[in-house]
């Protein structure tokens, strides 16, 4: 199976159609279409389904075509690294981090990285954390700061504690709520949720159902970007609930206000951690990188 059929199969879909993929790649509408018959008959199936609105996957192209994309990041990140080495950045050190706590504590860590791994160059991605350790494991990542929901890291992986920290609930100064600062039982409350199913959800309910509130589904959800996130909440139409560490120097900036839970209730843990692969604790530089990250988090607690 030639990786390069792969590939254009992806833009294929992504464009949604062989004559916008061909200018894409570059390739005559024929060459594409001889190259896709070819996969097809590699394949043992049709991977995908013409009609006057474009093209539609079928379940095996769609198996293919995500082939396809990671054969496709995997060309980005060799031209990035090419690019940066002729830009005298011999080495890449690629951070992976959630949202919110990277927005807090990654513009602090910028300047003291530079210093730590003179002649290195940082790239910071921002994703969901159970993605991101997912993708830290596939070696797309260096390092990762994310939670951890897993009795032990993966394989291959070593993981450091960076803050103990706990979920929390949170409103605008304009909610009802923050003006006694206290979660009210009962009512009709609109949520904002950060992401899409977690493993905290269940923690969360519980908590909520202890303090009175009823857990239903999230108004709104936001994926992937703290921005937004908060500055929805700032509106005062909504709760959400979040990690207390990275709010911590969020919330003024924001107008946010964390509400106080009944005394009984106990808020689950969601302990931040500092990921990285075994291999690359046999680096020094590396070993700095992450002895310099976990200081800075343990100053900022």
């Amino acid at each position: 199976m030639d990786p390069r059929h792969l590939l254009q199969l992806s833009a294929i879909l992504e464009c949604g159609s062989i004559s916008k993929a061909s200018q894409v790649l570059h390739l005559t509408q024929p060459t594409l279409t001889h190259n896709m018959q070819a996969l097809e008959s590699r394949a043992g199936g049709q991977l995908f389904e013409r009609s006057r609105f474009g093209v539609r996957s079928t379940a095996l192209g769609e198996v293919l075509a995500r082939e396809g994309r990671a054969i496709a990041r995997s060309v980005r990140d060799a031209e990035e690294a090419c690019a940066r080495h002729r830009g005298g950045f011999r080495n890449t050190i690629r951070l992976g981090t959630g949202p919110l706590v990277g927005a807090a504590l990654v513009p602090g860590l910028v300047a003291g990285l530079a210093a730590v791994a003179p002649g290195r160059a940082f790239s910071v991605q921002s994703d969901r954390p159970h993605l991101l350790v997912d993708q830290l494991v596939d070696g797309r990542h260096e390092l990762v700061i994310a939670p951890s929901w897993l009795d032990k890291p993966p394989a291959g992986i070593e993981r450091f504690l960076l803050v103990h920290d706990t979920v929390g609930v949170f409103c605008g100064q304009a909610h009802p709520l923050a003006r006694t600062g206290v979660l009210a039982a009962g009512g009709d409350v609109d949520w904002l949720g950060m992401g899409t199913a977690s493993p905290f959800d269940a923690p969360v309910r519980d908590m909520l159902r202890q303090a009175g509130v009823e857990a239903r589904h999230t108004e709104v959800t936001v994926m992937g970007d703290a921005h937004m996130v908060l500055e929805i909440l700032s509106k005062g139409r909504h709760l959400s609930v979040l990690p207390r560490y990275p709010l911590g120097f969020l919330a003024p900036f924001y107008g946010l206000v964390e509400l106080a839970l009944p005394v009984a209730v106990v808020p689950p843990p969601r302990d931040i951690y500092l990921w990285c692969r075994s291999a690359l604790l046999e680096d020094a530089s590396m070993v700095l990188v992450k002895d310099f990250i976990l200081a800075q988090a343990s100053g900022r607690s």
